[in-house]
C-alpha cells in the first residue's frame, strides 16, 4: 500500500529534493572530457532519450557510459554490487543474506572469468564504456546522486568486472527451472506423487504453438513470394510478448516486429532507452541496461529483434553425498569439493562474514542459502558456466541480415530466449537461444542423486537443431512464453511453459484480420481480454447456491465482457474469486506457505521474486474443478462447496476493502503498483522516493 504522507515525510521530501536539484545532469552546452578521440554530440529528445552521434564505435560507447551514469548512477552502483555480492558494505547486515546467495551462485567469479575470456573486439567496447562511466565519476564526484550523500558513501571507480558481474546476474535471472524442482519435491513429500501430478504444468490443448510445423525455412524471392530453400548459414557448416508479421499481411507492405518484455517493475526502471549512432557501420536504437554497453533489444538500420523468455529447461538440481572431509561421492569414488572462502564485508561490523562456498562437478551447493537445508543440493545451470553471451548482443547490434543474426544467436549460450527477427528485405524469423542439455535419464523435474552418474548431462541440443524459423508459411510468429514446438520435436526442451493464453489471444487477434495496420499492433499491445477469466465464468454456471452474496458474484461475472480494464467490476470479481478458489483448493493439502510458493513466489524478493510455476495456478484450478472426483476438490469439501465458498468470500472481501457500493469495485482501484526505491526501507524515505 502507498505510504501515508506525514509531516516528517513532507519535510524530508522538501529538503532532499532541494538538494537533489543541484545534481541533475547537464543536458545543454559543452563538456570537455578526457578519453574521447573525436567530438561527440548528445541530443536529448522531448522524452529525455539521448541520441548519441559519434564518428566511431568506441566514442559512441564512451558517451553511452557517460549518459547512463548521468541519469542512473545510483542504480548502476546497486547493479554492480548485486553482481559482486557487496551490498552489505553499503546497507549493512540487512543485505547479508542477499550477498551470501550471490557469492554462492558465483556471479562475481563468473564475471571475472568472462572478462578474461572476452575477445579483443569486445574488450575495446567494454573499456570504452568503462572510461565513460569513470569520466562521469571524476567530473561530478561532488555532485553524485543524493542517495550517496544519504548513505555517506563515495563509489569506487567502475571496473570492467563490474559490468560482467551484473551481466551474469541478468543471464541467471532470465534462466528457469531449478526452483520448481524443489517445489515439486516438497509437494510430492506432502501429498504423495499421485496427487502432486495433478498440479503439474500442462500446456493448454488448442493454445498457440510458436512453430506448429516445426522448423521452417523459406527464402523470399525478389517478387516477394516465398519458396523453400536451405539457409546459406546452415550450408556453411554452421519472459513477455513478441510477434512478427510478414509483409503480405501488413498494410505497409513491410515486415512488422512488436515486443514487450515483462520484467519486474522497479524504480528507476530496469531499461534505459538510447540511440547510438557511430556512422554507417553502427547505428542502433532500443533498450539498454545501465551498467552494460550497447542495446539489448531494438533495431539498427537493417534488422530488428525482440525477446521473450523461452522457458526451456537448462537447470537441474542434484542431491550430493558429502563426507566429513568435504568430499563428494560420484560413481563409487570420493572427490574433493572445491571450496572458496568468500569474504563479505559488512557496514559497521569489524569482522567480515566468511561464506564457505562448496562446488562439485554439478555446480555450487545452494541448499544453505535457498532455504532447503535437509539435504546438500547443487545446481547445474547453463547460466552458471562461462559463456560469450554478451558478445552475441554486440554482433546483434552490428548484424545486417539473417545470417549475421543467426551467428549472433550462437554466442548466446545463456539465457534461454525466444528472439524474433525482421529486416528491411522483408524477412521475418525466429530463433531460440541458450544451450539445452541432453540428459542421460529423466527430465530434470525433481532433484536427483548426484552420486550415481545416472542423471548426468551427456550432451547438448545441436545449435542448428534448436527451434527456429525463417518466413513461415502462416506469415507470422508469436512468442509469449508459450510452448514452442510440437511433441514430435526430437529433443526435450522442458515443460515449464506459461499457460499459453496470451499467445492464444494474440493468435486470435492476428487471425481476425487479413491485413494488419500499424494501429492494430498498438491495439494488440493494449488488449486486456482475459481468456482464463471467461473460462472460469463458464464453469461457474453450475453453481446453484441461493446465498445472496454468491448470486451477486455470479451476476457481476455473468455481465462481465472478459476485459480487465481499469473500470471493470466483473474483472475485479474474477481476480478475487480466482485467488480465493486457488487457495481454497490448495491450502487443505499443501498448507499456506507451500501453496503460495506453488502460485509463483520465488525464493528471494530481489534476485528471484517468481518461480516457473507462476501463471500456471489458474490453469491447474480450471483443470481441478473440471473433475469433481479429484482428490484436491474432495479435500476442499467438494466442487459445489468450494465454488460457493470462494464466491461468498469474494463479496465479503470486496465489501470490507472497497466499500458497499458495487460500482466502486473497479479493477483499477486494486490493481495498482507502488514503485519502491531501495532507500524506502528507511522511514520516512519511502514517502520521498517511492512512486504510487
Amino acid at each position: 500500500m502507498p505510504a501515508k504522507k506525514t509531516l516528517l515525510g513532507n519535510f524530508a521530501g522538501f529538503l532532499i529534493k532541494s538538494l537533489d536539484k543541484r545534481r541533475l545532469p547537464q543536458i545543454d552546452g559543452e563538456i570537455t572530457l578526457d578519453g574521447l578521440n573525436t567530438e561527440v554530440e548528445v541530443i536529448r529528445d522531448k522524452w529525455g532519450i539521448p541520441h548519441i552521434y559519434a564518428e566511431n564505435l568506441e566514442d559512441a560507447i564512451f558517451a553511452q557510459g557517460f549518459v547512463h551514469s548521468q541519469d542512473r548512477f545510483f542504480q548502476m552502483e546497486l547493479n554492480r554490487r548485486t553482481g559482486q555480492g557487496t551490498l552489505s558494505q553499503l546497507f549493512g547486515e540487512v543485505a547479508l543474506d542477499t550477498d551470501r546467495v550471490i557469492r554462492t551462485f558465483g556471479f562475481n567469479r563468473l564475471g571475472r572469468e568472462d572478462w578474461t575470456n572476452a575477445s579483443d573486439e569486445f574488450r575495446s567496447v567494454v573499456l570504452a564504456y568503462n572510461a565513460g562511466v569513470n569520466a562521469y565519476l571524476s567530473r561530478y564526484k561532488r555532485k553524485l546522486p543524493i542517495e550517496f550523500t544519504l548513505l555517506s558513501h563515495h563509489p569506487d571507480p567502475w571496473k570492467p568486472e563490474d559490468t560482467f558481474a551484473f551481466i551474469r546476474v541478468m543471464l541467471w535471472q532470465l534462466s528457469h527451472a531449478w526452483q520448481g524442482e524443489i517445489i515439486r519435491a516438497e509437494i510430492a513429500e506432502k501429498v504423495g506423487s499421485e496427487h502432486a501430478a495433478d498440479l503439474e504444468i500442462n500446456f493448454s490443448e488448442g493454445n498457440y504453438i510458436t512453430l506448429p510445423k516445426g522448423i521452417e525455412y523459406n527464402k523470399i524471392d525478389p517478387a516477394g513470394k516465398s519458396f523453400n530453400n536451405i539457409s546459406p548459414f546452415l550450408e556453411s557448416g554452421n519472459g513477455s510478448n513478441g510477434w512478427v508479421i510478414a509483409p503480405f499481411r501488413s498494410e505497409t507492405g513491410s515486415a512488422v516486429l512488436c515486443n514487450d518484455m515483462h520484467l519486474s517493475l522497479t524504480l528507476p526502471a530496469l531499461w534505459y532507452q538510447v540511440d547510438l549512432n557511430a556512422g554507417e557501420d553502427y547505428h542502433v536504437t532500443g533498450a539498454s541496461l545501465p551498467g552494460i554497453p550497447m542495446v539489448m533489444v531494438g533495431h539498427n538500420a537493417r534488422i530488428a529483434w525482440g525477446m521473450t523468455l523461452a522457458m526451456t529447461d537448462a537447470e537441474d538440481l542434484f542431491i550430493e553425498q558429502i563426507d566429513s572431509q568435504d568430499r563428494y561421492l560420484f560413481q563409487d569414488d570420493w572427490h574433493e569439493v572445491d571450496i572458496i572462502q568468500e569474504v563479505i564485508e559488512i557496514k559497521k561490523k569489524d569482522v567480515p562474514h566468511i561464506e564457505k562456498v562448496m562446488i562439485t562437478r554439478h555446480g555450487p551447493i545452494i541448499s544453505d542459502v535457498v532455504g532447503f537445508q535437509d539435504q546438500k543440493i547443487t545446481v547445474n545451470s547453463m547460466a552458471l558456466r562461462p559463456c560469450p553471451a554478451v558478445e552475441g548482443w554486440l554482433k546483434l547490434n552490428q548484424a545486417g541480415n539473417w545470417d549475421d543474426f543467426v551467428k549472433a544467436m550462437e554466442y548466446i549460450e545463456a539465457p534461454q530466449l525466444n528472439v524474433v527477427y525482421a529486416d528491411v528485405e522483408n524477412n521475418i524469423g525466429y530463433w531460440v537461444t541458450g544451450k539445452i542439455p541432453i540428459r542421460a535419464n529423466g527430465y530434470g523435474n525433481i532433484p536427483v542423486p548426484g552420486w550415481s552418474g545416472e542423471y548426468e548431462w551427456v550432451g547438448e541440443i545441436p545449435f542448428e537443431e534448436m527451434p527456429h524459423a525463417l518466413n513461415p508459411d502462416q506469415g507470422y510468429l508469436v512468442t509469449s512464453n508459450n510452448k514452442i514446438i510440437p511433441d514430435d520435436y526430437p529433443y526435450f526442451l522442458g515443460n515449464v511453459w506459461m499457460n499459453g493464453f496470451r499467445a492464444q489471444r494474440l493468435d486470435e487477434l492476428i487471425q481476425s484480420r487479413e491485413i494488419l495496420k500499424l494501429q492494430d499492433h498498438q491495439n494488440f499491445q493494449m488488449d486486456f481480454k482475459c481468456i482464463p477469466g471467461l473460462e472460469l465464468v463458464k464453469r461457474l454456471s453450475i453453481v446453484t447456491d441461493p446465498d445472496p452474496d454468491v448470486q451477486l458474484a455470479l451476476q457481476l461475472l455473468d455481465s462481465w465482457d472478459g476485459y480487465l480494464t481499469v473500470d471493470s467490476v466483473g474483472g475485479t470479481v474474477y481476480e478475487v474469486v480466482r485467488n480465493n478458489l486457488v487457495k481454497n483448493l490448495l491450502v487443505p493439502g499443501l498448507g499456506e506457505d507451500l501453496s503460495i510458493r506453488f502460485m509463483g513466489k520465488g525464493f528471494h524478493p530481489l534476485l528471484s521474486s517468481l518461480n516457473e510455476f507462476y501463471g500456471n495456478d489458474t490453469q491447474v484450478m480450471l483443470r481441478l474443478i473440471d473433475n469433481p472426483d479429484n482428490w484436491w476438490v474432495k479435500e476442499a469439501g467438494g466442487r459445489d462447496v468450494v465454488l460457493s465458498k470462494s464466491l461468498k468470500q469474494t463479496v465479503s472481501w470486496l465489501r470490507e476493502n472497497m466499500g458497499v457500493d458495487q460500482e466502486d469495485w473497479q479493477w483499477g482501484k486494486i490493481h495498482t503498483v507502488n514503485l519502491q526505491h531501495t532507500l524506502s526501507i528507511q522511514k520516512p524515505l519511502d514517502q520521498v522516493f517511492n512512486i504510487d
